[in-house]
């Protein structure tokens, strides 16, 4: 973790795709702001900062095998606009590193269903921020995917 002053927040780091919002996604950005406020009572620090990567459009093709339903621009316009969110950007192309880097993390928050390779690579590219794991909303998968399959079948 970074030596910051007591002055400045701790920065939380959250990534995802964000294509259909819904409550799972709200969960998990309110459980980076919540661990990132204990960690601020922890360290004396004055606050939190929760800035969120949005995946470009490439990445969800690439990652999720589709297109996303959202344009990348609009992804990141709706998460900007949750009062949990401080910052939310496009991530960097092909470089998720530099994403993170651009934060400078003091707690990274993973959801349930991130490959467990992200915290290999954040390691190996020397981020040394704390990283956990958000666990599942209501003790039960809730993705996008799914709620998209429900759709479809009420619509048939």
């Amino acid at each position: 973790m970074s030596s910051s002053p007591a002055s400045d927040p701790v920065r939380v780091f959250v990534g995802g795709t964000f294509d259909g919002l819904h409550f799972g996604h709200l969960y998990l950005l309110e459980f980076a702001r919540r661990r990132g406020l204990a960690l601020a009572r922890q360290t004396g620090r004055s606050g939190v900062h929760v800035a969120v990567v949005v995946a470009r459009d490439e990445s969800v093709l690439r990652i999720k095998h589709r297109p996303a339903h959202h344009t990348q621009r609009q992804r990141c316009q709706l998460v900007a606009a949750l009062r949990v969110v401080d910052e939310a950007f496009v991530g960097v192309r092909n470089d998720f590193i530099k994403s993170v880097r651009r934060v400078r993390p003091d707690l990274i928050v993973l959801g349930y269903d991130q490959k467990a390779s992200w915290e290999q690579a954040l390691r190996a590219a020397g981020i040394h921020a704390r990283i956990v794991r958000c666990p599942r909303y209501r003790g039960r998968r809730l993705k996008s995917s799914m709620l998209r399959a429900d759709l479809e079948r009420m619509t048939t």
